[in-house]
């Protein structure tokens, strides 16, 4: 039975630039186009788990131009009446793709910097103790509204991402998990090597699990005192922009079902490969019979 995730998460107009390579310091290249998508961490999250079959509450802040953000997400399924549209800035994003698939991203917060407490604690008031809730570094109140969580009961797991000064000193005791990327690992641990920083992560956890995610080369994650690993898919990768997203909300979406982590992370490896296969972030969310498809493609 789906279960349901409350996401408290940013909304960003993403305005994408296809380039043959992402410049180096001080270079200027031209882009062959430019379009315009809707984005953020919490908004391709909330949507990845909704397609991934869970029930998801969402809660954010935008401006009017943002507001086909929202639309967007309600169009998958996504509840989105505790999102606010009145701010005077939106928040946005300038994603650089360049021909390999991979990409570099500088996000503009705005709106998401300005989410409120009163907005957050009225969210979660229908949030049932042991309700799972999904939370990113895009937006304000983030050490509230994990304490808040904490009495409130409810597991939670954070993307730390963007991972940046204020994140090292954030207590993450209280957590059901984490989940980062390698280099967020990195930034957030001073280990590069990721399993190395996995552990190192772990040790911050008082009782929850740690997954660091690891592009084409799958995912390393510490489960009950001990490191799993799981492989990767290969696939064309046409633009990896949005992949981290669909694994972390395909994956929640599992957890919130009942599944065990490990198979959530098969299923959120899964569809963070589907999701390189397209372009954009929310437009490339994977659907979860895409996702059964390909994991039973693996399975005969």
């Amino acid at each position: 039975m789906a279960g349901t995730v409350h996401v408290v998460g940013s909304l960003m107009i993403d305005r994408v630039l296809r380039v043959c390579e992402l410049p180096r310091a001080g270079q200027t290249v031209a882009a062959r186009g430019i379009r315009t998508l809707p984005g953020g961490k919490g908004a391709n999250q909330a949507a990845a788990a909704a397609l991934a079959g869970a029930r998801v509450r969402f809660c954010g802040r935008t401006g009017a131009e943002g507001r086909f953000i929202v639309d967007e997400l309600a169009a998958r399924g996504v509840d989105v009446a505790c999102v606010r549209s009145d701010d005077p800035v939106a928040g946005s994003a300038a994603v650089m793709v360049e021909d390999s698939g991979q990409n570099a991203i500088v996000i503009a917060p705005e709106s998401n910097a300005r989410l409120e407490r009163a907005d957050i604690e009225a969210f979660l008031a229908s949030a049932a103790p042991g309700d799972l809730l999904l939370v990113q570094n895009e937006c304000a109140q983030l050490e509230w509204t994990l304490e808040f969580a904490a009495r409130a009961r409810l597991r939670t797991w954070l993307n730390a991402a963007p991972a940046d000064a204020a994140l090292a000193k954030l207590g993450l005791e209280t957590l059901a998990g984490l989940v980062v990327n390698e280099d967020e690992a990195h930034a957030l641990s001073g280990h590069e090597d990721p399993r190395t920083a996995l552990g190192a992560l772990a040790g911050r956890l008082t009782r929850g699990s740690v997954v660091v995610t690891l592009g084409p080369g799958g995912a390393v994650a510490w489960v009950g005192g001990h490191m799993l690993e799981f492989r990767g898919h290969r696939v064309n990768a046409l633009d990896t922009v949005g992949c981290g997203d669909a694994f972390v909300g395909t994956m929640v979406a599992a957890l919130a079902e009942g599944a065990p982590l490990d198979l959530a992370i098969r299923r959120g490896n899964a569809a963070g490969a589907l999701a390189a296969m397209r372009e954009g972030a929310l437009p490339s969310l994977p659907t979860r019979s895409a996702v059964d498809s390909l994991l039973g493609s693996l399975e005969r």
